[in-house]
């Protein structure tokens, strides 16, 4: 019989000033016709590190990971670097890669990819056809496509109906970086969207 499992993302859970201007900017978006708009109650900005499904009862073991991984990490400066709007509509401002990243992001599938016990996203399993060989591989191993050289740091404003070539001409396009200082965990929603913490695990 197949696990209960829901979708989870571990994210990057950024300041409060940077949460602060993400919603600013999420609500300017709005009148683009966004199809989500960050509050810090409903959604929450994040950079995303793990996105997958879990069964429900390895819940409890995942945050004690979390909680040791978290102890264990010294805070971090991460650079933003461009906004962009892909050809689905997502709004977000990219982060450039480093280390200290790329090994968060290593060590957090490490310990929790044997905790998804090989499950995978509806969603996941309805596109993978679509994906490129080397997301299809991720996805059976991870249960996530964006792994390694397929990790691309960012944070969501909103995705829109469409493409519009003009959604970011009023946008103040400010610097978003800051230091790294917790890691956060949450239920997944619509469109890669945090809808409900479940914890925030300060690095040490």
């Amino acid at each position: 019989m197949r696990p209960k499992t829901k979708p989870f993302n571990i994210v990057i859970y950024p300041t409060a000033e940077i949460s602060k201007r993400a919603i600013i900017v999420s609500k300017k978006l709005k009148n683009k016709n966004g199809l989500f708009t960050l509050d810090g109650k409903n959604y929450f900005p994040h950079i995303t590190l793990y996105m997958t499904e879990f069964p429900l009862k390895n819940m409890t073991k995942v945050r004690k990971l979390l909680k040791q991984l978290a102890a264990k990490t010294k805070p971090f400066e991460i650079s933003s670097s461009k906004y962009r709007q892909n050809i689905d509509g997502y709004i977000d401002v990219d982060y450039k890669k480093s280390k200290n990243i790329n090994e968060l992001q290593k060590k957090i599938i490490k310990l929790l990819n044997p905790l998804s016990e090989g499950q995978m996203r509806e969603k996941d399993k309805a596109r993978i056809s679509e994906m490129t060989k080397v997301e299809q591989k991720n996805l059976k191993l991870y249960g996530y496509r964006s792994v390694g050289d397929n990790f691309f740091p960012h944070l969501t404003f909103t995705k829109l109906e469409k493409f519009d070539k003009s959604a970011l001409s009023n946008i103040d396009k400010s610097n978003f970086s800051f230091k790294v200082n917790k890691i956060g965990f949450f239920y997944l929603g619509n469109y890669g969207t945090c809808r409900k913490l479940i914890e925030i695990f300060d690095l040490s």
